[in-house]
């Protein structure tokens, strides 16, 4: 294990990411948050914290970026929920973040619906390496829908499942 594995990580806080996964690790980025390091992994996002390591796979967050001037990377997952972590100097972890969500998007297709309303269509795949399904998503934008555009918003899922769904 080489000093590129670690990233510039202090060797302290690689060997504690290191156990708590179990296997080698390979740190692209890191950053010092405010409760412990933050590092971005090609699988997910490992935040240090005083109780142990949190990890955020890429393919769980729904929308998120750098916020400059709070110095707050902030992400919504898909189940809606929202969360953030403070960086003291970000380095290059925000472009990682960005280009690893984006790498677990394979398909992402806005539909409009009835009366003006639209969704989005998102599928995942998981960036460990496991062999699985696309995992999809339904991203309502507007608020809650009614039958129609529910019915509409499913009608276009099962499509872009059965084209895109390799069994």
């Amino acid at each position: 294990m080489g000093l590129f594995d670690r990233a510039g990580l202090p060797r302290a806080d690689f060997d504690r990411l290191t156990q708590a996964l179990g296997r080698r690790v390979r740190v692209l980025a890191w950053a010092r948050g405010a409760d412990g390091p933050v590092a971005g992994l090609a699988d997910r996002l490992a935040i240090g914290e005083p109780a142990g390591w949190r990890f955020v796979g890429w393919h769980e967050i729904a929308a998120g970026g750098w916020d400059a001037e709070t110095a707050m990377l902030r992400w919504r997952l898909d189940d809606g929920s929202e969360q953030h972590v403070l960086l003291e100097g970000p380095g290059s972890l925000p472009e990682l973040f960005r280009e690893r969500v984006d790498a677990s998007i394979v398909v992402r297709e806005k539909v409009e619906l009835h009366r003006g309303r639209t969704a989005t269509i998102v599928a995942r795949r998981r960036l460990d390496g496991t062999p699985s399904p696309l995992l999809w998503t339904v991203i309502r934008q507007g608020g809650s829908f009614d039958a129609d555009q529910s019915a509409h918003a499913d009608g276009e899922l099962a499509r872009l499942q059965a084209e895109y769904d390799i069994s």
